[in-house]
């Protein structure tokens, strides 16, 4: 079930949608709004998969706000459908720029957008099926680096690391965001985050032969490096 938040004034296609959605049965509006100021917060907190967003509503400050949302959830799972009214050259930058690969040309069939939600329920299990994996491979990595299961700090750090590994390149992986995101998650603040996460890796008798990889003390920023390198193949 692929749960839907849509940013529209077209209510027109709400209610067709709405009624789409009674008939198919595989995605579910889990809310709605008639301006592009709702609590983003809300999103995660209800488990959004995908925003659909009438450009319209954005297209005064839709740098701001587009630059802002993906700083939100960059880490998340989180996909937009845009609509316009006319396509341009500045509308496909911004669809490269934000990697948003799906949008739609106003005025709209609610057929159409069915036909989209449904190719990214398809993204959505592949996507599931991947976090999954990582879930997996990232707890067992830690758990060779002997880092303490029990404390705070194991499962936040966990949790960085699939952040991290969400971003194409290192240069992308900021700690401070990182650590922001986490805390968001686990309603706490970044510094409690990063002193939990340094302690539990202090604690952790990590083996001789796991060493060298570190130069040195490992560190927070040292410990999601390795386990991105280690989950993207990088030598």
């Amino acid at each position: 079930m692929l749960n839907v938040f849509v940013c529209t004034n077209d209510f027109e296609l709400l209610a067709q949608m709405i009624i789409l959605q009674h008939q198919q049965k595989d995605f579910f509006i889990q809310g709605y709004s008639s301006s592009a100021c709702f609590d983003q917060e809300m999103l995660l907190q209800n488990d959004i998969d995908v925003i659909f967003l009438q450009f319209s509503l954005i297209k005064k400050h839709w740098e701001e706000w587009l630059e802002s949302f993906h700083t939100r959830f960059s880490s998340s799972s989180i996909r937009l459908i845009l609509s316009f009214d006319v396509i341009e050259e500045e509308h496909i930058q911004i669809l490269l720029r934000y990697s948003i690969d799906s949008y739609l040309i106003e005025p709209i069939r609610s057929e159409q957008l069915y036909e989209i939600l449904h190719r990214q329920q398809h993204v959505h299990d592949h996507m599931l099926q991947w976090q999954n994996d990582v879930e997996r491979r990232v707890t067992s990595l830690l758990m060779q680096l002997m880092i303490p299961s029990h404390l705070n700090g194991f499962l936040y750090l966990k949790t960085a690391c699939k952040m991290a590994v969400s971003v194409p390149t290192t240069r992308q992986i900021i700690m401070k965001n990182i650590y922001s995101a986490t805390a968001r998650q686990y309603h706490t603040t970044s510094v409690r985050v990063e002193k939990c996460i340094r302690s539990a890796i202090h604690a952790a008798p990590i083996p001789s032969a796991y060493r060298p990889f570190f130069q040195g003390d490992p560190t927070s920023r040292k410990v999601i490096m390795y386990i991105y390198a280690c989950l993207k193949g990088i030598s």
